[in-house]
């Protein structure tokens, strides 16, 4: 029930800041800008966090983790919007900005997940016992 109400919370929280980043990236033209900032973003937490929470001592803060992660950072991004946003610019004539923007959220997401695991601290080794 623990891990349940964890990964609750940290949805609330996610979904909050993806509204409130929403509102804050600027639109150009048909271009969905706010949701691609929003899924790097994503992204970079996602890969940063999962080295971050391997560290020894988040090892046994399992609820936390899957807070962070499965949580927050899974109401924060989304893959289905990104669907949608595509699906309605091919709808609309725009196929090729559609397919650009595809191509950027995957690529985008993919370098900063990259990114993120790279720049974080690296998960503590357990010593092993001969």
């Amino acid at each position: 029930m623990k891990m349940y109400l964890a990964i609750g919370c940290g949805g609330s929280i996610g979904a909050l800041l993806r509204y409130l980043i929403g509102t804050l990236v600027p639109h150009t033209g048909s271009f969905p800008s706010g949701t691609l900032c929003i899924n790097i973003i994503g992204c970079f937490a996602m890969g940063y966090l999962t080295n971050f929470l391997k560290r020894r001592y988040f090892a046994d803060k399992s609820a936390f983790a899957k807070a962070l992660t499965t949580g927050m950072i899974g109401a924060f991004t989304t893959f289905s919007t990104v669907s949608l946003e595509t699906a309605l610019l091919v709808q609309d004539g725009m196929t090729r900005i559609g397919l650009i923007y595809l191509a950027c959220s995957t690529a985008g997401g993919l370098g900063a997940i990259l990114i993120g695991l790279h720049i974080s601290p690296s998960p503590v080794q357990k010593e092993q016992s001969i």
